[in-house]
């Protein structure tokens, strides 16, 4: 990223949040870099494209953190709360972000923007339910989207209080086995009583599942195979995804060979929580 460019990011994320996007114009954001207007437009179109961009880093940036801590650790409580430190800490760090969020309707009258911010929510869930299920198994099927609905509003509400309470600074790792804690009396009560869940699972894959975009699918496999540029291996990965990518790609594809696909890029830390996503998008257990 050119300097200049780096400089309008910085600028345009601080008057977001302060005056939210509608209110910020094009001249504020140059005065704030000390650029010529004329400037901005050699790296944005608008300030919609500048927006995208600043919402596509963040994101893009959020999950290959998460992705990245989450291959070195085995234990699934473990990991869920070296991950879940690196999401606080990534929020917290670009607080501007999630100000910007709760301030304003961004997703109005931009597709694009919609679909960001809707890759997250979905994104974020799967994370979730993903994690939730490694760490209880299939005890927790009955109530995983109450599970999933209460954690997040856990993690979310803490988010929102350490940035605008700024005062108060508390340590990620020690919050996110704190949420983890949580969420083993939250389960462990809800067993022991077995109630009727609130949400039944299945309305809540079945309404993330549909609101996927039909290209999810090849976003995921996109990122296993840059992920795979670093892996030595002995040419069965390339094999692997060669024949993923021809199934996604198919009319019809086959769920038996994605599953023997999927088993595959199981023996590489690194991608199986890629590989997660993709079974959980074809409804693979």
């Amino acid at each position: 990223m050119k300097e200049k460019e780096r400089l309008i990011i910085e600028a345009a994320m601080k008057l977001f949040a302060r005056k939210g996007v509608s209110s910020t114009s094009i001249q504020e954001i140059t005065n704030a870099c000390g650029i010529p207007k004329g400037s901005f437009y050699f790296y944005f179109k608008s300030k919609d494209e500048l927006l995208i961009k600043i919402l596509e880093q963040f994101f893009s940036q959020l999950k290959k953190k998460t992705e990245q801590i989450g291959a070195n650790y085995e234990d699934p409580k473990e990991r869920f709360i070296k991950q879940l430190s690196v999401q606080l800490k990534e929020f917290l760090a670009h607080k501007e972000i999630f100000i910007t969020q709760m301030h304003e309707n961004l997703k109005e009258n931009n597709e694009k923007i919609d679909s960001l911010l809707q890759n997250l929510r979905n994104d974020f869930f799967h994370f979730l339910t993903n994690n939730l299920k490694n760490i209880y198994g299939k005890s927790i099927d009955k109530y995983i989207a109450d599970v999933n609905i209460i954690v997040q509003g856990i993690f979310f509400s803490f988010i929102q209080f350490l940035i605008f309470e700024n005062r108060v600074r508390v340590d990620e790792e020690k919050l996110a086995k704190y949420i983890l804690q949580t969420a083993d009396d939250l389960v462990k009560g809800m067993l022991a009583k077995q109630n009727d869940p609130i949400i039944p699972a299945e309305i809540m894959t079945k309404m993330f599942n549909h609101s996927q975009s039909p290209s999810h699918p090849l976003n995921i496999l996109n990122e296993i195979k840059e992920m795979s540029r670093s892996i030595i291996d002995d040419g069965q990965l390339n094999i692997t995804i060669e024949v993923l990518e021809a199934e996604i790609t198919a009319e019809k594809p086959r769920t038996p060979v994605i599953k023997g696909m999927l088993s595959n890029l199981h023996e590489y830390p690194e991608l199986r929580y890629l590989a997660n996503q993709l079974a959980d998008y074809f409804q693979i257990k």
